[in-house]
């Protein structure tokens, strides 16, 4: 039995690993999209996934919503869930665990993953190079800016920033003009 299950495991990281080689064209998208739901990932319709995703364990990810190249998203069992309208730029880390840290003589390695979800709800902007960690909350409307590390939760339309984010401001409704 245990041959297998080897062998299964062996072909579902194969086939992964070829759906994250295609190229980042409209057929490439669309066919990642239906063969990550397949495979027993959540993708909304009009979802887009990139090139050199890695995907593990629960994930949900709303319509219109995109992961751009290189990124990791790891969901375990806790899951993460992304709504709708989502952006996250490329190389951004997303990870749903922690590992063990207590001293009690056991090596942190070799101790259990302490799990919580990450949600991250609709209208969301997650620039290049974010690292966002187990048990957070973004809500509706957030950024986070590039190079971010978002180990709290970001309340609406908030502008968070650093490591690890601090807020920053709230978004305006007035355009922001670079001249």
């Amino acid at each position: 039995m245990k041959p297998l299950l080897l062998i299964r495991a062996m072909a579902r990281e194969a086939f992964m690993a070829l759906l994250s080689a295609l190229p980042n064209d409209g057929v490439s998208c669309l066919l990642r999209r239906h063969a990550y739901n397949w495979l027993g990932f959540v993708v909304a319709p009009k979802a887009l996934v990139y090139r050199h995703v890695l995907l593990l364990g629960r994930i949900e990810l709303g319509a219109g919503s995109s992961i751009s190249n290189n990124c990791c998203v790891n969901g375990a069992s806790a899951g993460i869930r992304i709504g709708r309208d989502v952006m996250i730029a490329p190389n951004c880390c997303l990870v749903a665990f922690d590992h063990g840290t207590a001293l009690n003589g056991v090596p942190m390695v070799r101790q259990p993953l302490v799990e919580a979800p990450i949600v991250i709800e609709d209208d969301v902007w997650i620039g290049a190079n974010c690292t966002i960690t187990a048990g957070v909350t973004i809500r509706s409307g957030a950024i986070v800016a590039a190079n971010s590390v978002v180990t709290r939760d970001v309340g609406p339309n908030e502008i968070v920033g650093g490591t690890p984010a601090k807020f920053i401001k709230h978004r305006s409704s007035v355009p922001v003009s670079h001249a």
